[in-house]
Order: C-alpha cells, then structure tokens, then sequence
C-alpha cells in the first residue's frame, strides 16, 4: 500500500505576515541587545571613602576605571559634598592618579578641558580639578596604556573648604589591584 504525503497547505497572507513580525521582532531584539552591550561597561573597579562633617553634610570621594579593555579604558574620579549645611563649597577639588602597572609601561591620558594634566612619568599622571562654590568637583577620560601593561589603577583624592572654619583635608578612594 503506498504511503500517503499530506497536502501541503498553500501559505497565506496571514501566515507571511506573522512571519515577517516575528523576523522584525527578533531583529530588533538582537538590535537592542548589542547595542546595550556595546554602550555599557559590562566590567568595572570602583572604590569611594566618605567622611561626615559638622553640621550634617559629607564628603565622597569615588575612583572608577573599566577593567577590561583592549586599547583604551575609561575612569572617573569625583569629590561630592551632599547636604544642605551649607548647600555649597567654598572650593571643592578632585585629585586622581592614573597608573599604568606592568615593566616599561607607558600611559597616555585624556581629560575633561577644564582639568590640569601633569605626567609624573611615563606611566603616571596627575589630573586635578577645583571648583568654588560648588557640590562637587569630577574629573573623566580615557587611559591608552602600552602593551606591557599588566593592570590600570585610579586613585581619586579629595579636599574641601566647606566654609571658613570647616576644611576637608585630603581623603582618598584607590581602584586597583593591592
């Protein structure tokens, strides 16, 4: 007895345009997806230290740099007051050093336009910025170490005159290997 093939069903509108949906639909999730890959760092080394002050208000210092890269990471480093007593600084710095770690390494370093850069050698620098009657004093850019380098480090200082008798002296976050 032969077998019987079943009839093949002729394809729909219907069925062709709930194909093409889905084909959309998983197009743009797989759109999305790398998208939010590419732009968020997926890994990152953070530290912060705080410290309280009269009156209420408290200083944060935060260091952060990717921790994988392949030829560039990211950092940030910022000083914040947070309280209302008083809602401004007189002056607020942010101080962070950029390491390249490895055997003859060498580092070079971008920063935000108002910052200063000072290379202490070729493989740290020094980025600092002051900012009068504010919350908060940040800094950001981009590391190219060399090739050689085994790791990145970022130590973030802070320092405060909140008013004329409350001074902040220099507290600092390190992200990095110990």
């Amino acid at each position: 007895m032969p077998m019987r093939m079943p009839t093949p069903r002729p394809v729909t509108t219907t069925t062709t345009t709930t194909l093409r949906r889905i084909a959309h639909a998983a197009s743009a999730a797989l759109t999305t997806t790398v998208l939010v890959l590419s732009v968020t760092p997926t890994h990152a080394t953070s530290a912060s230290t705080s410290v309280g002050l009269p009156g209420g208000n408290k200083i944060a210092v935060n260091a952060w740099h990717c921790s994988l890269y392949a030829n560039a990471c990211d950092w940030q480093a910022s000083t914040k007051m947070s309280g209302n007593s008083p809602r401004r600084a007189r002056w607020i710095q942010n101080r962070a050093e950029l390491e390249a770690h490895g055997v003859e390494v060498s580092l070079s370093i971008s920063k935000n336009p108002e910052a200063t850069l000072t290379m202490v050698n070729k493989s740290l620098g020094v980025v600092r910025w002051r900012d009068t009657n504010a919350r908060i004093s940040d800094t950001s850019g981009q590391m190219r170490p060399s090739k050689g380098t085994v790791y990145v480090s970022t130590r973030s200082c802070g320092s405060a005159q909140v008013t004329g008798a409350i001074k902040v002296s220099e507290k600092c976050a390190y992200a990095g290997a110990s």
